[in-house]
């Protein structure tokens, strides 16, 4: 999908581009978002590099609402890799069952269990200081017998890039992890657009706050997943405003002009229009949050 088929605040449908890079228009009683989160903007995500906000930018040019896009959440630790593609997550857990963090002189610091932001801004720190990409994680004090049994995934992934976790320390950095804002959506994941939904993590339905609770994933993608379909198919009980393929068409025409003039950059302003507004929200928090603390 590159963009939505519009007449007014009503959506009729949707404009992909297929594996040759021709573009056709769909037309839909109906339409469901659901594109994922923005992993993809990131250098370091547990998410896929293409998910990168599309649906969020295709949004913002047709005037639907958003909602918090700047709640991001952040793991503090993933494994550090040059390899491209999705970062691989180091849980919490072994932290929790005594592994510690050093910095680039071996000491370790961070020593409390903290929240995931709190912990990203204290291991972000220490990289600064150590000017390098990632800080260690000592597993090797957890002894073999703990690493292989209670975390024979985490061991054996280190393997694959050549580090052994039980002699040696494993290096991390935070990777984004899951994206809370999104498209506003209501309690039946309708968009601010007539004939729009938006479901996952490319919606904002107001389940999680600014750091979302592990569970609360599967409630946004299967509830309000099912929300959606529930309403749709109510609805399909009422009478339709009937589209002819002939104004389908004639709503067609100014996505479509504005693809061909775009085409050559238009993940890259997808890419900027996101960023920016993320960016913006981000400092009307910052200045919301200072006026209330006077």
């Amino acid at each position: 999908m590159v963009d939505i088929v519009t007449d007014g605040n009503r959506c009729l449908g949707i404009i992909a581009r297929d594996s040759q890079g021709q573009y056709r228009a769909i037309q839909a009683d109906e339409t469901i978002l659901a594109s994922g989160g923005v992993g993809g903007l990131y250098d370091h995500s547990t998410n896929f590099p293409h998910l990168t906000g599309d649906a969020l930018a295709i949004a913002m040019r047709h005037g639907v609402e958003l909602e918090h896009i700047d709640y991001v959440q952040i793991h503090p630790t993933s494994l550090y890799s040059k390899k491209p593609g999705r970062s691989f997550l180091i849980s919490e857990s072994v932290r929790g069952e005594g592994a510690k963090l050093r910095g680039k002189d071996g000491q370790r610091f961070a020593n409390k269990v903290l929240p995931r932001d709190l912990m990203t801004a204290e291991i972000r720190k220490q990289m600064k200081k150590d000017d390098r990409p990632f800080v260690w994680l000592d597993m090797t004090v957890l002894g073999e017998d703990v690493i292989k049994h209670h975390f024979p995934h985490i061991y054996e992934r280190c393997l694959e890039d050549g580090i052994d976790a039980t002699k040696d320390w494993v290096p991390v950095t935070p990777a984004q992890h899951y994206f809370m804002g999104g498209i506003h959506v209501d309690k039946y994941s309708q968009t601010t657009m007539d004939h729009l939904y938006a479901v996952g993590e490319t919606s904002c339905n107001g389940v999680h706050g600014r750091n979302r609770l592990a569970s609360n994933s599967l409630l946004e993608s299967l509830v309000f997943g099912k929300r959606a379909a529930q309403h749709i198919v109510e609805g399909d009980k009422q009478p339709k405003q009937i589209v002819s393929e002939a104004d389908f068409a004639k709503a067609c025409a100014p996505s479509e002009a504005f693809l061909r003039s775009h085409e050559a950059t238009l993940a890259d302003e997808y890419r900027r229009h996101v960023l920016g507004e993320m960016e913006r929200e981000r400092e009307c928090d910052e200045q919301r949050n200072h006026e209330i603390a006077g």
